[in-house]
């Protein structure tokens, strides 16, 4: 399995690319996640290092992945498919369900056929 390395930089630069794409200034999106501007520039940079309680607040407010922020990458992504399938009206579960489990099925045959 492959190790998930933590590096500043790389998720401060992260961060600062979520808070462009969302057109916000350093001040607005410090305000929005209640720290100041020299403390998000200085995680922009990474030179500081974030709290789970700052990074929680950056995910929730934000809607992005702490897996993005921290590694790049989403590693998982079973919060998602909950998201999606929330949007979903429950009177499409079963079929939803039907089609998973036939999914899964498949893959299985595939992985004893090979």
């Amino acid at each position: 399995m492959e190790k998930l390395i933590y590096n500043k930089y790389e998720i401060g630069q992260r961060i600062r690319k979520l808070r462009i794409s969302l057109d916000f200034s350093q001040m607005q999106f410090a305000e929005s996640i209640d720290i100041s501007v020299p403390f998000l520039s200085e995680i922009e940079n990474g030179k500081k290092s974030m709290s789970q309680e700052i990074l929680h607040r950056i995910c929730s407010i934000h809607q992005v992945s702490a897996d993005y922020l921290l590694f790049g990458y989403e590693v998982n992504t079973d919060s998602q498919i909950m998201v999606e399938l929330e949007q979903i009206p429950s009177c499409y579960h079963p079929i939803i369900i039907e089609y998973i489990h036939s999914i899964s099925k498949f893959l299985e045959n595939e992985k004893e056929s090979s």
